[in-house]
C-alpha cells in the first residue's frame, strides 16, 4: 500500500485550504485507490475525522520525522505555501519539512504550488537551494513558474497546471443545502450577491468602499450576503463592513465548513471577493465574479479564467469598484457562459497534478 505524507496549511479551518485538501485527496484516490495518506495538521482530530486520513500535529518534529521515514512520497502543497508576505516563517516551515524528507532519502512532489511573493534574501536562497532538490514540481499559474525560474530553480521541469479545487466535480456539492442555509439566514427569492472580505494590514479604507457598493446593490433590489472563509478573523471583518452600511446585509456567522460554503456559493448570482477560493468556488458554478486582490494570486486566477484584473484592496476606489460591479451585472450571462467554457480545460489541468504525483509514486 503506497504511503504519502501531505504537508500544507491544513487544520487551520480556512475553507479554501480545507477544500484544497479535499480536492487533492479525491484526485489522488481516483488514480491510486489504495493510497494511505498522512496529513500534517494544526488540528489533527478534525483533519482525520473530516477527510478519513491519519493526521499528526504539524508542529511535532518527532512525529513528522517518523511519518516521513515511513512514507514513500512527500507531497508539499497545494496553495500559496512558499511566500514571505508576512515574514519568513512560512517558507522556513514548509521547506524545512521538504528538507527533512530529502535527508531521509524520500522523494518530494510540489503539488500545484502558488509561488510568491518572496522578497527576503533568505527566502529566495532557501527556495533556490531546496526546490532544486525535489523530484517533481507543478505550479498553479504561469507567473509562479516564471518567478521560480527567475530565482534559479532549474530542475525538475516546472509544469503549469491549475488549482486542485478547479478539479472538483460540481455535482459533489449539494446546491439544495446552500439554498436551505440562505433561507435560514432570511434570504428570499431576489438575487443574492456574496461578498468575501478578510482583514488586511490593519487597513480600513477598503471596508468603507465595499460597504458603499453593498448599499448600491441593496438599492438595486439585490440581497447581500457576507461570506467569511476563515474564522474568526473574516467574521470580524465582515461585521465591520456590514456596520458601515446604511442597509442590512446577511452574514454567514456559523462555523461553516468548506462544503457548506461551496453549496452557498452555488446559489449566488454575483460574487465580490478578496479571498481567492471564494472566487474559485463561485467560478466553479459559473457565478460572475469581481475580484479585490490583496495578493498577486487573485489576479493570476482571474486571468486564468479570462477575466480582467481586480481592484487593488490597498488602493480601493469607490468609483472604480462600482463601475466594475455594474459592468459585470450588465454582462452576467456572457460572463457566466465564458466561465463555464474555461472550466473544462482547467479541470483537466487540475486533475493532472494527481496523475503526475502518482507517476512519481509508482517510480519509487
Amino acid at each position: 500500500m503506497p504511503k504519502v505524507v501531505i504537508s500544507g496549511y491544513y487544520g487551520f479551518h480556512n475553507s479554501g485550504d480545507e477544500a484544497i485538501l479535499f480536492a487533492m485527496l479525491m484526485a489522488l484516490r481516483d488514480v491510486v485507490p489504495d493510497l494511505e495518506a498522512v496529513v500534517l495538521s494544526r488540528d489533527p482530530a478534525y483533519t482525520a475525522r473530516e477527510f478519513g486520513v491519519r493526521s499528526i500535529p504539524r508542529d511535532n518534529p518527532s512525529q513528522v520525522f517518523k511519518a516521513l521515514g515511513d512514507c514513500d512520497l512527500l507531497i508539499s502543497g497545494a496553495g500559496g505555501l512558499l511566500q514571505d508576505i508576512n515574514g519568513p516563517r512560512s517558507i522556513i516551515y514548509y521547506l524545512g519539512v521538504v528538507l527533512m524528507a530529502r535527508l531521509l532519502g524520500k522523494p518530494v512532489f510540489f503539488y500545484a504550488q502558488g509561488f510568491g511573493p518572496v522578497s527576503s534574501a533568505i527566502g529566495k536562497a532557501l527556495v533556490r537551494q531546496v526546490a532544486n532538490r525535489v523530484n517533481g514540481i507543478t505550479v498553479r499559474d504561469p507567473d509562479s513558474r516564471d518567478e521560480l525560474s527567475a530565482l534559479g530553480v532549474t530542475r525538475p521541469l516546472l509544469e503549469v497546471t491549475a488549482d486542485p479545487v478547479l478539479g472538483l466535480d460540481p455535482s459533489l456539492v449539494d446546491k439544495r443545502k446552500g439554498r436551505e442555509i440562505l433561507t435560514r439566514l432570511g434570504a428570499d427569492n431576489r438575487p443574492v450577491a456574496g461578498i468575501s472580505v478578510r482583514p488586511w494590514k490593519g487597513l480600513d479604507g477598503y471596508k468603507e468602499v465595499i460597504a458603499k457598493v453593498a448599499d448600491d446593490l441593496l438599492e438595486e433590489g439585490w440581497q447581500v450576503l457576507f461570506v467569511p472563509m476563515h474564522c474568526p478573523g473574516d467574521v470580524t471583518t465582515c461585521r465591520e463592513v456590514a456596520a458601515r452600511m446604511r442597509g442590512s446585509a446577511l452574514l454567514l456567522e456559523e462555523q461553516a465548513d468548506y462544503m457548506n460554503i461551496m453549496s452557498v456559493t452555488a446559489n449566488l448570482d454575483l460574487a465580490v471577493g478578496m479571498r481567492l477560493h471564494f472566487l474559485i468556488f463561485s467560478v466553479i458554478f459559473g457565478v460572475p465574479v469581481v475580484g479585490i486582490p490583496y495578493d498577486p494570486k487573485v489576479n493570476r486566477f482571474l486571468q486564468s479564467v479570462g477575466l480582467p484584473d481586480g481592484f487593488n484592496a490597498e488602493k480601493l476606489d469607490y468609483k472604480e469598484l462600482s463601475a466594475g460591479v455594474k459592468n459585470v451585472l450588465n454582462n452576467r450571462g456572457r460572463i457566466s457562459g465564458g466561465l463555464i467554457a474555461k472550466l473544462a480545460p482547467l479541470r483537466t489541468e487540475a486533475l493532472k497534478n494527481a496523475s503526475l504525483a502518482a507517476e512519481l509514486l509508482r517510480s519509487v
